[in-house]
């Protein structure tokens, strides 16, 4: 049976991809760009015509910055907790990071192309690079997520094997009492 800390150091791994990759798209100027070369991202902005107003700047930034942190600190909690503790309701409360996480991403990078898209109609705009990068970001947190509840799960059910109990009367090789613990 594979260790649970091993499991935790995959799911630690796994962890770190949607992370660079959250990182990278922030800070990268590819998330909108137009025809003429112009570019634009959700902190850098290279156009002034491509830039959110203040309050819609201030919105989508916080919301991508607080998805990507959170995702940060899910996985943190997960392999601190995986590492060090058996108590399940432990194990699943870094889950509510690791979800919320991607759907914070997800929905900043759709209010920032609402703002942006909404801003500049008459300019015709592509996606770019960084936008695909947070897709991946999200999916990838996603994995994450259910890995990690998957291993949370696994330690669990490893648990209450070891807490079953067989008694065996080897004078008439028969077996007096099984004991069971409740599975779900």
């Amino acid at each position: 049976m594979v260790s649970i800390r091993i499991l935790v150091l995959i799911g630690a791994v796994l962890g770190v991809i949607p992370i660079a990759l959250g990182i990278v798209a922030l800070v990268t100027t590819k998330w909108i760009s137009s025809p003429s070369g112009l570019t634009s991202s959700i902190i850098i902005c290279s156009e002034e015509s491509l830039c959110l107003q203040a309050p819609e700047a201030t919105i989508t930034k916080g919301i991508e910055i607080a998805g990507v942190g959170a995702i940060v600190v899910g996985v943190i909690l997960s392999v601190i907790l995986g590492m060090w503790t058996e108590n399940v309701l432990l194990l699943l409360l870094p889950q509510i990071f690791l979800i919320a996480g991607p759907i914070l991403i997800l929905i900043g990078f759709l209010l920032y192309a609402k703002y942006l898209f909404g801003m500049i109609m008459q300019t015709s705009v592509d996606l770019g690079y960084s936008f695909i990068l947070m897709i991946a970001a999200c999916i990838v947190g996603f994995i994450t997520a259910i890995y990690f509840a998957f291993v949370a799960g696994s330690s669990r059910s490893q648990n209450e094997n070891y807490s079953d109990t067989d008694s065996y009367d080897s004078r008439n090789s028969k077996s007096v009492s099984v004991v069971y613990s409740q599975r779900f």
